[in-house]
């Protein structure tokens, strides 16, 4: 039977709180669902409460204090997290939750309509997938049960544009992930300071990268490196 407890009835000592879904047992693998918003939660659970059979059970998760307390737990093997939770950090959190829990198995999902670049960026950074709530139930499904089933859950009309983005780094002048990343953001308008910001990267790295994209380009303003990206298909209107 579900029931559901505060975080103090089933952990004790952390001081985060959080709603937990699902019958704790022995050798129960708990789910992180990250969202501030508890109705987008209750909406996506409604998609993951088959798999408590399975011997799963669930932490509904408000805060990112509460996420870093829950994703470093040794029975904590899979995270749902919303692509607005971490803000305009989004990438640069992925990234580092990845690397600091390379056994946590992460997938971002969505309410709102990201452009498909976005959406592959997300699956790339989080080394996970990527769900759609403006998808159909039928397309939700078959994308969960392809995250429980320990595949790469990537929705049929992303996959194009992921397999492209996998491969980058061949495309000439070689850009690693990083520098696409950032030539990205910084076309969008954004400083070399707000990109550092929101990639969770020193200043100092940031400015690094961008001289290394001029050198690879050949010409010393971002107009330029904007002309022969977009020439060349490194970019597209949709990065723009």
């Amino acid at each position: 039977m579900t029931t559901a407890c505060t975080t103090k009835t089933i952990t004790g000592n952390l001081a985060s709180s959080c709603i937990c879904k699902g019958q704790r047992g022995i050798n129960t693998k708990m789910v992180i669902i990250a969202c501030d918003n508890r109705n987008i939660q209750e909406w996506l659970y409604r998609y993951l409460k088959p798999y408590e059979e399975k011997n799963y059970a669930f932490y509904l998760i408000e805060n990112e204090s509460s996420f870093s307390d829950y994703a470093g737990k040794s029975d904590t093997v899979m995270v749902f997290v919303e692509d607005a939770f971490f803000g305009d950090r989004t990438i640069g959190k992925l990234d580092y939750y990845g690397k600091q829990y390379p056994k946590l198995q992460m997938t971002v999902f969505s309410i709102s309509d990201l452009s498909l670049n976005t959406a592959a960026s997300y699956i790339f950074w989080s080394r996970g997938g990527y769900i759609s709530l403006r998808d159909s139930d039928e397309e939700i499904k078959e994308t969960v049960e392809m995250v429980f089933n320990m595949r790469k859950a990537v929705p049929s009309y992303l996959r194009n544009i992921v397999d492209e983005y996998d491969h980058i780094p061949d495309k000439k002048p070689y850009l690693t992930h990083r520098e696409f990343e950032i030539l990205r953001y910084i076309v969008r308008g954004n400083t070399a300071k707000k990109t550092a910001y929101i990639l969770m990267l020193s200043l100092r790295t940031v400015q690094n990268h961008i001289s290394n994209i001029y050198d690879k380009f050949g010409v010393r303003k971002m107009a330029g490196v904007l002309k022969l990206a977009m020439a060349m298909g490194i970019l597209s209107d949709d990065n723009l």
